[in-house]
């Protein structure tokens, strides 16, 4: 069964989105939805760590886009925070890593 967790937050007084686990079919319905609350709540950027994720697949990153569309109709930015190796190799191929500013991890830098 797939399984993924997400946690809403605040990092540096900004928006934040943890999120672990898988995204696939399964769950990118329930990570559309945290991806709305969050934009909802931020003001700009609003933060998704992606550190946790140990998998997506088309439908994570349809999620993403769809996300990214909704946050520039709101004058919000959204921003990757230290996507794993997966998301990474996921969003290389599938050339959308352009699309996104990310930024390290808290740990980095």
């Amino acid at each position: 069964m797939t399984e993924a967790g997400f946690e809403r937050g605040k990092r540096a007084g900004e928006a934040l989105l943890v999120v672990s686990g898988e995204i696939d079919i399964a769950t990118a319905g329930a990570f559309r939805d945290q991806l709305k609350k969050l934009i909802a709540e931020a003001n700009s950027p609003a933060l998704v760590d992606l550190s946790g994720v140990t998998f997506m697949d088309s439908s994570g990153l349809e999620a993403l886009a769809d996300a990214r569309r909704r946050a520039a109709e709101d004058g919000v930015e959204v921003v990757l925070v230290e996507p794993s190796s997966p998301v990474r190799m996921v969003l290389e191929v599938s050339g959308m890593g352009t699309l996104f500013q990310v930024h390290p991890g808290c740990s980095s830098g």
